[in-house]
């Protein structure tokens, strides 16, 4: 554990963790409170010299694709934000460089719908439709999905429709969920999670006890769009290698992520539980702990992509 994250730890338990975060009254607080850190996002292109960024709109939506100047990648990093859903925590411009530079990729961000204005469902169609999109480029084998977080959560949703309603989709070549959740918990991950809970600076375990209630408040999505991992169907995935903090109540779920993976014959996966580090940190690269996690997201694209020398082509 670093100092910094030493130092900070406290702090943010006090801040975060002791606030309201995560912790509305009901369904119209919820609602309000995901209105207002929207309202505060305002979209543009990121401008790093050295580097190509369109803007790939797709039913009225944003995707934010990044290249090196002058290239034309034949791989591609999708980027999954974190935020819950109700927001988008995009990478930092100096991550940005680094998943485009160090791993020879385009890098495809893609602002999918949110709450509460979209429900999971669409959120999932659209992630479908993005994929579809880039194999007009890219071959599936030479895409990599990378989420964070809410956006872990999204991947996983996107892989388990296309088993449910598009099994002639070719999934991408490689998922890497980073702090994935979904938000119904068997009552052993339970268990498991409250024995975290009090090294988490961040979550609470019981935190979606409620939050399900405001992610499908009509009580109208399939579980496997909300995602129960012992119960969940994996059928057909691809690699998958899935990364949690020791220090995040999420990590209580990795059992039955493992239990399902196995039930249903995913043959290549790895679960990490990296010690002494928060929830989703690679994002948090102001920590030695963000940057070592970053390095070792983009060892293990490049282990895929172009072999266990774990890097690009020059």
């Amino acid at each position: 554990m670093s100092l910094l994250y030493r130092i900070l730890k406290p702090v943010v338990r006090k801040i975060v963790k002791g606030s309201s975060v995560h912790q509305e009254a009901d369904y119209e607080e919820f609602k309000q409170a995901s209105y207002q850190v929207q309202a505060k996002f305002h979209f543009s292109l990121p401008k790093i010299h050295g580097f190509e960024f369109r803007d790939e709109q797709l039913d009225g939506f944003h995707i934010i694709v990044g290249k090196e100047a002058g290239t034309d990648p034949t791989h591609a990093v999708v980027y999954f934000p974190g935020g819950g859903s109700r927001r988008w925590q995009l990478p930092y411009k100096n991550s940005m460089k680094n998943y485009i530079h160090k791993t020879g990729a385009e890098l495809w961000i893609p602002l999918y719908p949110l709450l509460p204005d979209y429900d999971l469902m669409e959120e999932t169609e659209f992630t479908i439709r993005v994929h579809e999109k880039m194999m007009e480029k890219f071959l599936p084998e030479n895409i990599v999905w990378l989420g964070f977080s809410g956006g872990a959560d999204v991947l996983f949703q996107a892989g388990r429709h296309m088993v449910q309603k598009y099994p002639e989709i070719p999934m991408p070549g490689m998922m890497i969920p980073v702090s994935c959740s979904g938000l119904l918990m068997s009552e052993a991950s339970k268990e498991r999670m409250k024995e975290i809970d009090s090294r988490d600076p961040i979550l609470h375990w019981d935190m979606f006890e409620k939050m399900v209630k405001y992610y499908n408040p009509n009580g109208d999505l399939p579980q496997y769009i909300l995602g129960k991992a012992d119960e969940d169907d994996y059928t057909g995935f691809p690699k998958v290698i899935m990364y949690f903090a020791g220090d995040e109540v999420f990590a209580g779920i990795a059992p039955d992520y493992e239990a399902s993976f196995i039930r249903c014959g995913v043959k290549d996966y790895d679960i990490r539980i990296i010690e002494d580090v928060p929830h989703a940190w690679p994002v948090f690269t102001f920590l030695p702990e963000g940057r070592a996690g970053e390095a070792m997201l983009i060892e293990d694209i490049n282990a895929f992509f172009y072999g266990s020398d774990a890097t690009k082509p020059q």
